[in-house]
């Protein structure tokens, strides 16, 4: 360790103008993996001290992804939901409430998304990492808070923090910032955060009432209590941060889904995408010419008379899918087609990757809220014809207009073999989004998007599997000692793994098929050595603590995890690689 120490060209860095960083032990995630679509207020948590806010004090926070808090003692007063309108009277109006910037945001599983809170005796961080204004009306941002038992208050926010949702809703672009005792606290006149200052009021807020007019990205503000108030002090730009960047991916990977999204101009009308069953899974090709069939007088209309509804059809034989054969499918007016024997008792018209990736059932869509029930619709029809199920959405509107979609699923009974051909399609995600994918039942790891347009090939396994990952359970800050690096997903092959060390990042990977690790790439450039370190139910931990010394401040290396495995002719699988920057 202390030879990797010693290897770093070490360079003396002037004192720090400005060392507000977030705090990258983020702490405990408020939500499982995949599970967060938007609009949510977590379960109860507690501060793990009473902070004050004004003449009281609260144990406990609810925290919205709306990029505000709810405080309480135990559930009194009680929260308000997940308020998507800001304003400045309901901050000082209704339940005590710590606002970093509360706007129209969402933190979603799409997006790599999530919500966490640290607390320790003295400080309680929540962290949204990876949000987003409403509809994609943003770029992605992060922003943290931090309450300290001294009733200060220190919000962070990340480069592209802003208020900027749709636009043709004014209420959901507002953005407020600020604190209040709440419960029909007065209102006092805003304050301009950005410049600094003091109140004596309680509540203490400024708000954006234009759409992108936040104006602390990339900045900090710290609230003093004055008792009366607050002072506030901007922390400026963050600077001397220690950061860990993770890139590439681990081996030996297999997804089992696949997906592309669309909130507007969507380019595959007249396509065809073609699912050719390989026994373990599907290849999926875009260049296959795909023949519309148009239905007959005898296909029986799906759902009938229903916006949201769904209908289980039966196949005249078993047909191949992953996991084995089925004689039923589920499919919904949405564009879903599910391998089940039971319709699942509601129909989700609002797609998202998250839901795709996780539904418990077996899934082929072209997800979107259409609507045959309004005037002038097509409707979705279901037939077999010589060993092909059809499913056609034959100009079905989509909600909300007059545009129609065409398209057809056509599943070869007998291969397993799936077709879906695009006709035109006028209404797709012009107002609601849309969602081209599939994906196997069950929990499934984000590929990432797909392009379809552009593909040449996919394959899809049936058995989705996460390669080798490497990951860090805080950040790499100057006199961490307990700066760890984390394995995940080895194999159950030796109880160890190696860590190697670098002074160079290798991105992208140098490709290790010629070791006989197919699939498999080097990250790091490895000269600054290995380390062996054990390994128990399919992780392994390194401590890598980093001194207290303040000339280490910029110096980074990378880093590379390897185990064993039985996948590769090597019998060796890597993990993706990870730098750390040191820092503040």
């Amino acid at each position: 360790m202390r030879k990797i120490v010693a290897s770093f060209s070490l360079a003396l860095f002037a004192p720090s103008l400005a060392a507000q960083c977030f705090d990258t032990a983020f702490g405990t995630p408020l939500a499982a993996p995949g599970t967060l679509f938007g609009d949510f207020v977590f379960p109860i948590q507690p501060i793990g001290f009473a902070f004050p806010v004004g003449a009281a004090t609260y144990t406990d926070v609810h925290v919205c992804d709306k990029g505000y808090v709810w405080l309480s003692n135990a559930g009194v007063p009680a929260p308000g939901g997940a308020d998507f309108s800001a304003t400045a009277a309901e901050l000082a109006s209704q339940s005590p409430r710590v606002a970093a910037l509360w706007s129209d945001i969402q933190v979603l599983s799409s997006n790599n998304g999530m919500v966490y809170l640290k607390s320790t005796p003295t400080t309680c961080t929540i962290t949204w990492e990876n949000a987003q204004c409403y509809q994609a009306t943003s770029g992605i941002f992060s922003m943290q808070m931090v309450l300290e038992s001294s009733g200060a208050v220190k919000f962070l926010y990340g480069p592209g923090t802003t208020n900027a949702s749709v636009a043709t809703v004014p209420t959901w672009v507002v953005g407020v910032a600020g604190i209040s005792p709440g419960l029909g606290a007065p209102l006092p006149a805003a304050s301009d955060l950005s410049a600094g200052g003091a109140t004596v009021d309680p509540t203490l807020f400024e708000e954006w009432i234009t759409i992108n007019t936040f104006d602390m990205a990339n900045n900090g503000l710290q609230l003093v209590p004055a008792n009366p108030g607050y002072a506030f002090v901007p922390l400026g730009a963050p600077a001397n941060c220690a950061a860990v960047n993770l890139y590439g991916t681990g081996c030996v990977a297999s997804q089992d889904s696949i997906y592309e999204e669309w909130t507007s101009a969507f380019d595959l009308s007249n396509t065809t995408i073609t699912w050719l069953r390989t026994g373990s899974g599907y290849a999926i090709l875009n260049s296959i010419p795909g023949t519309f069939m148009t239905p007959s007088a005898t296909a029986i209309n799906i759902a009938p008379l229903m916006l949201d509804g769904e209908q289980v059809v039966t196949l005249t034989s078993a047909m191949p899918v992953a996991g084995g054969t089925t004689t039923t499918l589920n499919v919904t007016t949405k564009g879903q087609i599910q391998v089940a024997a039971t319709t699942q008792g509601f129909v989700d018209y609002t797609p998202t990757v998250a839901e795709l990736l996780n539904d418990a059932r077996t899934t082929f869509a072209l997800w979107h809220d259409y609507d045959q029930t309004s005037v002038g619709s097509g409707l979705i029809l279901f037939e077999e014809v010589a060993g092909v199920a059809y499913v056609t959405w034959n100009g079905v509107n989509s909600y909300f207009t007059s545009l129609p979609n065409t398209f057809q699923f056509q599943l070869d009974v007998a291969s397993g073999n799936v077709t879906l051909v695009i006709g035109t399609m006028s209404g797709f995600a012009s107002v609601d989004p849309g969602i081209l994918g599939y994906s196997v039942g069950g929990v499934s790891p984000n590929p990432g998007a797909t392009d379809f347009s552009a593909m040449s090939a996919a394959t899809i396994s049936d058995v989705g599997l996460a390669g080798l990952a490497l990951s860090a359970n805080s950040s790499p800050s100057i006199g961490n000692a307990g700066f760890t690096l984390i394995t995940s997903n080895v194999p159950p092959v030796v109880p160890l793994a190696l860590q190697f060390f670098g002074s160079a990042v290798v991105n992208p990977g140098l490709d290790l098929t010629f070791l006989g690790m197919p699939g498999c790439y080097a990250y790091t450039n490895a000269d600054l050595g290995s380390f062996a370190f054990p390994v128990v139910a399919g992780q392994g931990l390194f401590n890598f603590g980093i001194p207290n010394n303040p000339a280490l401040i910029g110096a980074s290396l990378s880093t590379q995890s390897v185990a064993f495995t039985l996948l590769t002719p090597f019998n060796l699988a890597s993990s993706n690689g990870l730098e750390m920057v040191l820092g503040n």
